[in-house]
């Protein structure tokens, strides 16, 4: 027979969680948050001013609740979406000028694809100076020795400097950048159709994505160096997108790469970049149309005043054949009297 030895009381479950958090959980926690806090954060440590009041002084549970909270999926997506809701909103208020428009997507782009280095760039042309294309000898009847030709001479015998002549060179200038020094842009232009690729953005209107941007064999337009703690196979991105008139031309592109962390980067990065070049082309286009506008009436007058002069010149080209006509009438007159006869 098996004697039955008594057995201790089980204590009654607290009723709410609340108890339970209070006599179990919050007693564990406690001491052990208080440590891991004293260990992050030194009592001998340097506080900022003004930072006193931030999360370092919370109680320790105060603490946790915060940095789950900012950790929690849930409210991080939300956090992303606000943050690119308020990109979005940014790139497309209202601006004061066509600087205020690009400053705002650049500042927009730089928010919601942190870290990142974004600049914008409108189309533009230089004046460059090129040798003039030297004129082609006349040809020397057959059988006649061609004599060679002396170098010319300038002044106290120095060699004549060849003709030059002015072109145009189509280029990419930079005008805003997510730089804090805006002036690190100053004077930048990128010939775009010999330099780099960002230029089949300007003649197809497509977006353009390069991986691996860091490595030389890409043959991107600006200097890139390898990321730190990038590896050879994943050395950053580069992306361009094209900034178009209301009529689809391009006028510029929307452009950023990932060399600051070597990240590569997915579609809803790119789909976003294209989105805020949308948003700063709507931010643009009332100065796009007031300058169409302008236009516009320049050509109406320079075109009146052009059908003007033609006028003017026909008008006056009749009344000197006119004037031709009467003068040769008055001389075949006097060649040929008119004679009278009576009877």
């Amino acid at each position: 027979m098996v004697s039955e030895e008594p057995t201790t009381p089980r204590q009654p479950l607290p009723v709410t969680a609340a108890e339970y958090l209070s006599e179990k959980v919050y007693p564990t926690l406690e001491p052990a948050l208080e440590a891991m806090l004293q260990a992050a954060f030194p009592a001998d440590a340097h506080v900022p001013e003004g930072e006193e009041e931030k999360g370092v002084l919370d109680a320790p549970l105060v603490w946790l609740a915060k940095y789950l909270k900012d950790r929690n999926t849930e409210n991080s997506a939300k956090r992303d979406r606000d943050t690119w809701q308020t990109a979005l909103e940014l790139a497309g208020s209202e601006a004061d000028s066509y600087q205020s428009a690009y400053d705002h997507g650049v500042a927009a782009a730089r928010s919601v694809l942190w870290p990142c280095s974004v600049i914008i760039a409108i189309k533009d042309t230089v004046t460059e100076q090129v040798p003039a294309t030297p004129r082609e000898p006349e040809p020397k009847p057959e059988g006649e020795e061609e004599e060679p030709a002396a170098a010319e001479e300038g002044e106290e015998g120095e060699e004549k400097k060849p003709e030059m002549k002015d072109v145009s060179v189509p280029v990419l200038r930079y005008v805003a950048t997510s730089h804090p020094d805006k002036r690190s842009i100053e004077g930048w232009v990128l010939r775009y159709e010999e330099q780099g690729r960002t230029g089949s953005v300007v003649a197809s209107a497509e977006t353009l994505v390069v991986e691996r941007a860091a490595h030389r064999e890409q043959n991107l337009h600006f200097f890139c160096g390898r990321a730190k703690g990038v590896t050879a196979d994943d050395a950053a991105c580069y992306c361009a997108v094209p900034l178009k008139e209301q009529d689809g031309s391009v006028y510029g592109v929307l452009a950023m790469d990932t060399l600051l962390d070597g990240r590569m980067i997915g579609e809803q990065d790119v789909e976003r970049l294209q989105q805020l070049a949308a948003a700063v082309d709507r931010a643009r286009e009332p100065f796009a149309a007031a300058d169409r506008e302008k236009r516009r009436l320049e050509e109406e007058a320079a075109e009146a005043a052009r059908l003007e002069e033609e006028e003017k010149k026909r008008l006056e080209e009749e009344a000197a054949a006119a004037e031709a006509a009467a003068e040769e009438g008055f001389r075949s007159v006097r060649r040929h009297p008119i004679v009278v006869v009576t009877w």
